[in-house]
């Protein structure tokens, strides 16, 4: 596509071969040719939606990204973004009261007037602007400047694709946003990845540091939406709770509800707290008198190692295995089994989201609540 355009500067007589610059400037010379879909946001902690994020959709069968990549290659990027901003923005005329909008903006084109006028037209206080794309963190005092004039107005701001790179966390730091949405690789079979929920666990530790909420996008499972959940992560979005569609697509409340935190009881850890016993911590000690196990811990409370005397006296001093504070009861017993022999009855540390050890649970306490649980289901 760029040999194409390699050239032609912006003549867009000159394109009217090239399908996605027939689409581009069809659009630009009547907007109403542009669609607007969206899609529900939800929180992960009851299920219930909390807004939606409006997505364009163009004639054709050429999507929207790479449509907008070459409107921006054409010099026609900001034109057509204000265009999918104005309508985007509509939605808010039969959005109920207590719900948001989310609206994507790429930051380059925040200073340029067309967005700039579409946005101060509109009811801030209802919108979260997702900036869309990442820019080189040398330019974020002129970027923090433009958004504090919608956050004044009563926007917030959205990081999108978070965790795709380093300058993702960086700008994170830097932009102070409001939330930030987790990029869909990392959500992509994070329940089959224990590489995936660790970086995602990182990344929701960093944010709930600095008051900032995470969002999964592209939930399309229910291992995804479950271990989403398990991570703490406070809202999602995705096929498997609603695909986009027009007007206010509804989602299925018994369906999100039984999935809930709230539901499963694992809000805070509350599932685990009946089997979870408080134990010894030590800064890095690999000793403790009187006491038949202990953690030794980091100066901000993770774990580093568990220390035991067996019946014998003999000490052990062995890895952790790690489960978060809103484990289900089933996740914890399938970790202690997955070890080896030698390990598999050593105790489960149970975590915070910034990994701080709360207690522990035995596997003997897990494996008799399981036996437990399937009598009744049998009975």
């Amino acid at each position: 596509m760029e040999k194409e355009l390699e050239g032609q500067g912006n003549d867009v007589s000159d394109l009217a071969e090239i399908p996605s610059a027939q689409v581009i400037t069809s659009t630009l010379a009547d907007p109403t040719t542009l669609a607007i879909v969206t899609q529900p946001i939800v929180s992960l902690d009851d299920g219930g939606v909390v807004g939606y994020e409006a997505l364009a959709r163009f004639a054709g069968e050429i999507s929207t990204e790479r449509l907008f990549i070459e409107a921006s290659e054409l010099g026609l990027g900001a034109e057509l973004e204000a265009i999918a901003l104005e309508r985007g923005l509509a939605v808010l005329r039969f959005l109920p009261r207590g719900f948001v909008l989310h609206v994507n903006v790429s930051p380059i084109y925040l200073g340029m007037q067309e967005i700039h006028r579409t946005l101060i037209s509109a009811p801030l206080h209802r919108v979260v602007i997702e900036l869309t794309e990442h820019v080189p963190v040398s330019e974020t005092k002129q970027l923090r400047r433009q958004l504090a004039i919608y956050r004044s107005l009563g926007a917030r701001i959205a990081l999108d694709d978070a965790g795709a790179g380093y300058g993702g966390l960086e700008l994170m730091y830097e932009l102070e946003p409001d939330m930030i949405k987790i990029d869909r690789f990392l959500i992509e079979d994070i329940d089959h990845s224990e590489t995936k929920a660790a970086v995602v666990s990182t990344l929701v530790a960093a944010a709930r540091s600095r008051g900032i909420k995470v969002v999964a996008e592209g939930i399309e499972t229910r291992a995804e939406f479950d271990e989403t959940s398990r991570l703490g992560i406070d809202l999602g979005q995705g096929y498997w709770i609603a695909r986009p569609g027009s007007g206010l697509p509804r989602v299925n409340t018994a369906k999100l509800s039984h999935s809930s935190r709230k539901e499963r009881n694992v809000t805070l850890g509350r599932e685990l707290a009946e089997v979870t016993e408080s134990v010894a911590t030590a800064l890095g000690s690999t000793s403790f008198p009187d006491q038949p196990f202990g953690i030794g811990v980091d100066h901000y409370g993770r774990p580093l190692f568990l220390w035991s005397r067996g019946t014998d006296g003999v000490e052990h001093v062995r890895n952790v295995t790690e489960v978060a504070c809103g484990s289900s009861l089933r996740e914890c017993l399938r970790r202690g089994l997955a070890r080896g022999v030698e390990t598999r009855f050593d105790p489960l540390v149970v975590t915070d989201h910034t990994r701080r050890v709360l207690g522990v649970v035995r596997l003997e306490r897990l494996l008799s609540g399981d036996q437990q649980r399937q009598g009744v289901e049998a009975s």
